[in-house]
């Protein structure tokens, strides 16, 4: 039997591309068949086909669905031959799922012609076998002619018949016998085959059917094709096609331009029209879109008037190329502005207007070498390290203009990222800004390991310095050495040395040696690791005293915060330190610890103390919820203190300076951290996947300060949710400070005593409603109380705040692209002082924007930072009064027009004032 059939019988059994293998295409497979019968498969084990066998999927295929069983001691036999009757019985079990499932999907004409083919050669086989049987039966002996046959031998035997004749009959015998157990094998095939045989000249049939039927689909597909086009038309269609797809791609690589930009005019004023009592409005009108054009928005002056009028318009090129190639632009810009406001980049500080650029930039390839150019007028942006030439943020109170270049210079050894930074610096509010007069700097990149993260920085900066002080030169380094340079572990660090112009310069008769003496140094380094359950980090800094407010550095973008790190700083200024923290985590179970301790950088300082924190914590994770215990000590030279306090230990502001949420180094999580505190501190988290209610968060905390004895319990929460098309955003809190006894407790100069406060409120807003004008309504109120003591009910000394907004928009209002926004807003405050900045009646609220709607903040207007909130009370008893006020605000196409009259109402005195505002403002883009 062809070993074609078998191959073919695989094809169909489970589609023609599965049929194909990753054998030679020279090499046809030898599969055998069992001899079991094919009504009853089973789904067998075959012990002899090796795993890497290029046929193992198919014949598992096969196995799977019952074609082949394998022979009865479970073996596949892969290089034996296939006989007829095992190939009859394969194609007999194929018949029967073709019959119930159909003709399996990708199996052509080709293959249903290769299979009748077999099938007829297989059927003529079986049929000659047929007439063999017929012959045999013919001339067929019995098995009692046998019988009868030796008994007449034994007789012969018994009468001493001839030996020879004897032979000759037994050899008859054995003959006769043979053609007998060759006929009851075959009569035994052709009965157990009868079935297949049948089964196979119906399939017979079918496959006919469908190679008729495949022959007509491609015959009416010919015709079609014959019928739609003549193979010249297309070829003619295909050159106009390319030749459009020629003309589109150098229409996209030519050369553009364009041009845009912006006008905007602007006219408000804001002034008393009754009374004499300056007041903020900037809390009545927040979060609403309307303002009158002053920032705070607080009533300064009768006349408080803010007119502007700009223009700014640029050109924007891409696609430019230089005639030998090597210079390729793929966009650049320049934007130019003009506009009356008499200051730095704008004017001539004279009153005279002038253009000026106000930014420009280009980005392409220099030889193949990526590159990029930036000019800012106002807020150069640069970064070397995190104490050099860190002037990536916009910071107010330094302009920065100049030229920042990047390349990638891949022709040069070690193929480096090369940044050059080229302007002119000088102060707005600050007298002595820390980057002033002209600067330079040069920073050269290279990659260390395969991760683009990982790298290696050299730089050199210097600044010329003003009239308010002297220049400096800086030299850096800077490392983050990740991705397998050692191991898990990842390094990251700077060191800079900077030398004021005012060292002695061995280039003006002096000696490097004591030019370089008269440097100041900033150094650090911090090493973690994340082994999967496990994290680790350890640090080691140096940083002088002259980095503070990034003065050495050159760096506008560094202010100082608290004991251990500050805003825009990795360590703060003034500190030879060292620590290290870890972190785990075991399923649900979470440890953490760190240890940190410093001292001033300079041995000789007058305040020269060593300041030691250690914290430790526990805690499990659940459903969304963490539950964290924790245990941490502070202590300045041995001794305990209520809470690190580095800065400003004089007036003792930062008393409460303690940290409640960030991880030391990233890996170590201890709630209260730098204080000496024990405690327990329970979150839910709204938006894990797991919460147990999404949308809520809530947090309780207690922290019991043992230097003291002060304890600090806050219970806290929000939550966010649509009932109905509604967004409802309801919050609360509470928060306990208690002394021992009641008392007053005073430590670096701050006092403190016992109190409480209640704070809750609801922020309700809609989505435009689907009818006339599309409107949407808003709705806010919050209240706080405040006591001495630990009772809450409301007296003559408790403060209090409590604040409503709502508003009605128009989303639609009258013309496509108009809206139309009318509110009121009321705010009461009862024995609430000015005690944490600005004041509450009086005064500006903008450092607390949104402290109004925090659960983690105790008052309205003072600094939502938390747990850094605790203080001493509100000097119950000094001021009290209401502001409110309507406003509206309507824009349409650039067009914003706002209005508002405001009344304040002092109730010590009972006196008022009233307010009137209105700003009107244009844009048009372009």
């Amino acid at each position: 039997m062809k070993k074609s059939l078998f191959v073919l019988t695989a094809a169909l059994s489970f589609g023609a591309a599965a049929a194909q293998t990753t054998a030679p295409a020279t090499t046809t497979p030898t599969a055998p068949a069992t001899a079991a019968p094919a009504s009853a498969p089973q789904v067998p084990t075959l012990t002899d086909v090796p795993a890497g066998h290029w046929a193992t999927d198919a014949i598992q295929r096969l196995v799977s669905r019952g074609i082949i069983l394998g022979y009865p001691d479970g073996t596949f036999r892969g290089t034996q031959n296939l006989t007829r009757y095992e190939a009859a019985v394969i194609i007999a079990r194929l018949l029967d799922q073709i019959r119930t499932e159909g003709v399996p999907s990708g199996v052509t004409a080709e293959d249903l012609t290769a299979l009748q083919n077999a099938i007829q050669e297989l059927a003529a086989d079986l049929t000659a076998l047929g007439v063999r049987v017929s012959d045999l039966e013919e001339n067929a002996v019995s098995r009692d002619d046998f019988a009868r046959l030796e008994a007449r031998v034994e007789e012969l035997a018994g009468a001493q018949g001839d030996e020879a004749a004897l032979a000759g009959l037994r050899t008859q015998i054995d003959e006769l016998t043979a053609r007998v157990d060759e006929f009851e094998t075959l009569r035994a095939d052709v009965e157990d085959n009868a079935s297949s045989i049948a089964a196979l000249n119906d399939l017979t049939v079918l496959l006919n059917q469908d190679i008729l039927n495949l022959q007509d689909r491609v015959s009416a597909l010919e015709s079609a094709q014959a019928d739609f086009v003549q193979r010249a038309d297309f070829d003619a269609l295909a050159g106009r096609v390319s030749g459009v797809e020629t003309r589109v791609t150098n229409l996209e690589n030519a050369p553009k331009f364009s041009i845009g930009g912006t006008i905007s005019a602007t006219y408000g004023r804001l002034g008393l029209t009754q009374g004499t009592t300056n007041f903020d409005v900037d809390r009545l009108v927040r979060q609403t879109g309307v303002d009158f054009g002053d920032g705070d928005v607080t009533t300064t002056d009768t006349d408080d008037t803010d007119t502007d009028v700009s223009l700014t318009f640029g050109v924007r090129a891409s696609n430019l190329t230089t005639a030998n190639g090597n210079l390729i632009i793929n966009s650049a810009g320049i934007d130019f502005g003009v506009n009356n406001e008499f200051g730095f980049g704008e004017g001539d500080g004279a009153g005279n207007i002038t253009p000026y650029v106000a930014a420009a930039n280009a980005q392409g390839t220099l030889n193949g070498q990526a590159f990029s150019v930036k000019y800012d007028g106002e807020f150069s942006r640069f970064f070397f390290n995190d104490y050099l030439f860190n002037n990536d943020n916009d910071d107010f109170a330094v302009y920065r203009r100049g030229i920042v270049a990047d390349i990638n210079a891949t022709q040069l050894p070690f193929r480096p990222k090369l940044t050059v930074v080229i302007g002119n610096a000088t102060g707005n509010d600050d007298a002595t800004p820390p980057i002033r007069g002209n600067y330079f700097g040069v920073r050269a990149q290279v990659q260390a390991t395969s991760n683009p993260a990982s790298v290696l920085g050299i730089a050199y900066a210097q600044d010329t310095g003003d009239a308010t002080g002297t220049g400096r030169s800086a030299f850096g380094v800077d490392w983050n050495l990740t991705g397998g340079l050692f191991g898990p572990v990842t390094l990251k660090g700077a060191y800079v040395a900077s030398i004021p112009n005012t060292a002695p310069s061995f280039i003006g008769g002096g000696n490097a040696q004591a030019t370089w003496a008269a440097r100041d140094q900033a150094f650090y380094t911090n090493a973690t690791a994340n082994l999967g359950v496990l994290r680790l980090g350890a640090n080691f800094r140096a940083i002088d005293p002259q980095f503070a407010n990034g003065e050495a550095g050159m760096s506008a973008d560094q202010s100082e915060a608290n004991g251990i790190s500050s805003y825009g700083l990795p360590y703060e200024a003034n500190q030879v330190g060292y620590g290290a923290g870890v972190g785990t985590t075991l399923g649900p179970i979470n440890l953490a610890a760190f240890g940190d301790t410093r001292t001033p950088y300079l041995a000789n300082d007058p305040n020269f103390v060593r300041r030691t924190n250690f914290g430790v914590s526990a805690g499990v994770n659940l459903a969304g919820l963490s539950l964290t215990g924790f245990y941490n000590r502070s202590t300045v030279d041995n001794a305990v203190v209520h809470a690190d306090t580095q800065l400003n230990q004089a007036t003792g502001a930062q008393y409460f300076a303690y940290n409640g949420a960030t991880p030391y180094m990233g890996v170590a999580n201890v709630p209260f951290a730098y204080s000496s505190t024990f405690g327990a501190v329970l979150r839910h988290d709204g938006t894990a996947s797991n919460a147990l209610v999404r949308g809520l968060n809530f947090t309780v905390a207690d922290a019991y300060f043992y230097d003291d004895r002060v304890n600090d319990f806050q219970v806290y929460g929000n939550y966010r949710g649509t009932l109905g098309g509604v967004t409802i955003e309801p919050f609360a809190r509470y928060h306990l400070l208690t002394t021992p006894g009641d008392a007053v407790v005073t430590d670096n100069g701050q006092t403190v005593q016992t109190y409480n406060t209640v704070k809750y409120g609801v922020r309700l807003s809609t989505q435009p409603l689907n009818i006339v004008l599309r409107p949407s309504l808003s709705f806010s109120v919050a209240n706080r109380i405040s006591n001495l003591g630990r009772g809450i009910a409301v007296n003559s000394g408790t403060a209090t705040e409590l604040f409503g907004q709502a508003a009605l928009t128009f989303n639609e209002f009258i013309a496509p692209n108009t809206k139309a926004t009318l509110g009121y807003a009321y705010y009461q405050g009862f024995n609430v002082s000015s005690g944490c900045g600005t004041g509450v009646t009086v005064g500006s609220s903008s450092s607390a924007a949104s402290a109004t709607y925090s659960p983690s903040a105790d008052r309205f207007y003072c600094s939502p930072f938390g747990y850094a909130t605790p203080y001493s009370g509100d000097n119950f008893g000094t001021v009290a009064g209401i502001t409110q006020g309507v406003f509206t605000n309507v824009t349409w196409n650039g067009l914003g027009l706002n209005y508002g009259i405001f009344r304040h109402t002092n109730l010590n005195n009972n006196t008022s004032s009233v307010a009137q505002g209105f700003k009107v403002s244009y844009t048009v883009r372009f």
